[in-house]
């Protein structure tokens, strides 16, 4: 008599369905699909990663109308429209660095009062010491903080695996010089190098930016360059090389980029403390100038009237504190999401 099989019988010591599961496609534990989805299951990281997306957004809008705008309006075609720098805010609102007639100074948030005023939905966030509105230049300072931070940042990134990834790849002496002249730059302190570099170079912002970037550029190579030194006795490397694959196409092609996950989290880490140094940079009159928003420069201006409008001095501040936050909170889900020991 024929006898019928259950979808779970075993064969040779295993069900059906193991046998079916163990077929089936692994998921790749690899790439940025699968380290985006890690992030967004760290409530922290995703957090993070919403806030600089959206910090981003208002920079990108900002620099095009600070920036792009200012330089089209050269052009009689752009002109006739009347397109200018700050266009986009003066049709929407006001200009963000213009002193409006009859606006008071100084006025507190919505709902608030001091002795200049009651504040009113006009300005939301209050008024500064020239009766600018306090929330559209925060907006705008968002376009000094993230532009300049992630630039930084980059100049120190890739002046770091370059000089990282030379000295691990080769060793013997170019690793020596390579890294004993990086190493006298991490001796100098931060602030101290940047601040040298702006004096050396010229009191402003892209100086400035700069500075800090190669400030950055030792920590960076170093970081690489100990990766690099396990990688590059990988048996693919010792392929490349008996192809006859040249040097500089392995360590740009197979070394960097398999060096670049520890690199790629302390990018993001290092944002944020660019975005500290450059904000400190502008309190002490070597950032961005006056009358262009940034929040370290609001910062350096609202020390003067603590007492008689505290709210000035708090909204730059708690800008940049929520920005540098985000940036390091996403920046520890990414290492958490990029490290092998959790992905297995």
């Amino acid at each position: 008599m024929a006898t019928t099989h259950s979808d779970s019988e075993t064969m040779g010591g295993e069900s059906v369905d193991d046998v079916e599961q163990s077929a089936a496609p692994v998921e790749a534990r690899v790439g940025w699909r699968y380290t985006l989805a890690q992030v967004r299951k760290d409530p922290t990281a995703f957090a993070g990663l919403v806030i600089i997306a959206v910090a981003s957004f208002v920079a990108l809008v900002t620099t095009i109308d600070a920036v792009v705008f200012e330089y089209l309006a050269q052009y009689q075609v752009f002109a006739q429209f009347g397109v200018e720098k700050y266009w986009l805010a003066k049709t929407l609102w006001m200009s963000p660095t213009a002193e409006p007639a009859g606006t008071t100074t100084l006025l507190p948030p919505v709902g608030m009062e001091n002795t200049f005023g009651q504040g009113t939905w006009a300005h939301p966030l209050g008024t500064d010491d020239r009766g600018r509105d306090i929330l559209l230049r925060l907006i705008y300072g968002t376009r000094i903080a993230i532009l300049v931070g992630v630039l930084a940042t980059t100049i120190g990134l890739v002046g770091g695996m370059v000089i990282g990834a030379v000295s691990g790849y080769y060793g013997g002496w170019t690793d020596d010089v390579l890294m004993r002249l990086a190493e006298t730059l991490y001796a100098i302190p931060f602030l101290v190098l940047v601040l040298a570099f702006i004096a050396a170079f010229g009191r402003s912002i892209t100086f400035a930016m700069i500075g800090v970037g190669v400030a950055s550029i030792p920590k960076f190579a170093r970081l690489i360059r100990s990766r690099v030194v396990s990688v590059r006795e990988d048996e693919y490397v010792e392929a490349a090389k008996a192809a006859g694959v040249r040097d500089r196409n392995i360590i740009f092609r197979h070394v960097i980029p398999n060096s670049f996950a520890p690199v790629l989290v302390q990018a993001t880490l290092q944002v944020g403390t660019a975005i500290i140094i450059i904000a400190g940079l502008s309190f002490l009159g070597f950032g961005i100038q006056p009358p262009t928003p940034s929040w370290g420069q609001m910062l350096s201006v609202s020390r003067n009237y603590m007492i008689q409008n505290p709210w000035f001095s708090v909204w730059p501040g708690l800008c940049i504190l929520v920005t540098v936050v985000a940036f390091n909170m996403f920046g520890d889900g990414l290492r958490d999401a990029l490290d092998p020991r959790l992905n297995n």
